[in-house]
């Protein structure tokens, strides 16, 4: 059965009031395999930008149909990917990401527009902080290519926590200090589901507890928007 929108149910509120919503058994064993040799010729390596444009195969294995469905169910009919990374836990890099928001967008060239601060250049590229209703209107898809839970540095989300716009340095201390426990969700992944998540959602990730759970933890981080920027600003991808 393909998939359409009235397959995920509940996706538009649960992002509204927790910020994120998992999705088991996403892809299908076929479209796991699938996606996972596309990504072979990456899976040494620990973070990779610009990952469909730089590997158009994998952009080619992705279900595209199964994730505008979600996106509509999202409320997000016409949103396109505007950022593409490959991530890659493992022992060699087991690293801690402390709390945080995803607060920068990758665009074209750097050019003077109101509320669009701490431009950065990496790998080539301009990064810059949008306003905050650019960000609330975008949605991040991350696809599991591996298992992993608590012990393993499955990523953490401290529901609702974007509903409060942009938090910076103390603020965001402030909040996990505060927040209920309740809150607080390792999201626990299988290989081949996905978790969609707002940017502006607070979220880590610990180290493995051991080396022998620091396994690989791939994950496809897709990042999509239908937002049309001002008129000298353009999405780089």
């Amino acid at each position: 059965m393909s998939a359409t929108s009235n397959s995920y149910p509940g996706i538009a509120e649960n992002l509204g009031t927790q910020g994120f919503a998992l999705l088991p058994e996403f892809l299908n064993p076929a479209e796991l395999f699938q996606l996972e040799q596309a990504c072979q010729p990456i899976s040494n390596d620990y973070g990779v930008r610009l990952v469909l444009q730089s590997h158009p195969a994998i952009a080619l294995a992705l279900p595209w149909k199964k994730i505008h469905a979600v996106l509509k169910a999202a409320g997000m009919h016409n949103a396109k990917p505007v950022r593409s990374i490959f991530f890659n836990k493992n022992a060699e890099h087991n690293w801690l990401v402390a709390w945080h928001q995803d607060m920068t967008i990758c665009v074209d060239q750097r050019m003077d527009a109101p509320g669009y601060t701490k431009w950065t250049l990496k790998n080539g590229v301009h990064h810059v902080e949008p306003p905050s209703n650019v960000l609330e209107s975008m949605l991040t898809l991350r696809i599991a290519l591996d298992a992993a839970n608590h012990d393993n540095a499955a990523l953490k989300v401290m529901a609702g926590s974007h509903r409060y716009g942009k938090l910076k340095g103390q603020q965001v201390d402030a909040y996990i200090e505060n927040a209920a426990q309740s809150d607080m969700h390792v999201c626990a992944m299988q290989a081949g589901d996905v978790l969609l998540m707002k940017p502006l959602l607070l979220h880590a990730s610990d180290k493995a507890t051991h080396t022998a759970l620091a396994t690989q933890r791939r994950v496809l981080h897709l990042e999509f928007s239908a937002t049309i920027l001002p008129e000298t600003i353009f999405w780089f991808e």
